[in-house]
Parts: C-alpha cells; sequence; structure tokens
C-alpha cells in the first residue's frame, strides 16, 4: 500500500517539477519574443506554478480520499498490512523497554 501511494506521491512531484520547467519554458520564450514584458513574465509565472501546485495539492488529497475510503477494496490485503505494523510497532516498544532493563542491570 506504501509503494502505491509513494509512486503516486512521486509521480505528482514529477509531474509538477515537469511542470515548472514547462512553465519556465514558456514564459521565457514569451518574453524573447517580447509577447510579454520581463515584469509580466515574472507574474505569470508565479501564477503557473501556484496553479500547478494547487493541482498537484488536489491530486495528492484526492489520492489519500480514496485510499482512506476505498484502500481494502484495492488491495485486498490492506488490513493484514495495517495489522502487521501495529504488531511491528508494538513489538519495537516491547524491545525498546527490554533494552532499557537489561543495560540498568548492567550497571
Amino acid at each position: 500500500m506504501f509503494g502505491l501511494v509513494e509512486k503516486a506521491f512521486l509521480m505528482g512531484v514529477g509531474a509538477a517539477s515537469l511542470s515548472v520547467k514547462a512553465a519556465e519554458d514558456f514564459v521565457s520564450k514569451a518574453v524573447s519574443d517580447k509577447q510579454v514584458t520581463q515584469d509580466e513574465g515574472a507574474q505569470l509565472l508565479k501564477v503557473l506554478v501556484e496553479e500547478g501546485k494547487r493541482s498537484s495539492d488536489a491530486l495528492t488529497e484526492r489520492i489519500e480520499e480514496v485510499l482512506k475510503t476505498r484502500g481494502e477494496s484495492l488491495m485486498p490485503y490492506w488490513k493484514h498490512v495495517q495489522d502487521l505494523e501495529a504488531r511491528v510497532a508494538s513489538l519495537e516498544a516491547e524491545l525498546a523497554k527490554l533494552k532499557g532493563c537489561c543495560s540498568e542491570e548492567k550497571k
């Protein structure tokens, strides 16, 4: 499940960085073709990047929403993975306590 979320997140980041590069290229060409001034280009770039970030954030939210509501149906073993993660966390906590007890006994 985490792999799916991680891949979706990385795709969003990749798309966002690609969008920034595309926006920079577009604005640079518009400025060099004298279609907009440097100041207008800077403002346009800012708007394009902000809109790209908003779209990326919206995609991330939607992915998280789908995984929360339909994660188990999309991935039949989701509940099992959650249970295993809880058991591992519990065992790690117990191990930390035991390590603390053993180090105190040695003193």
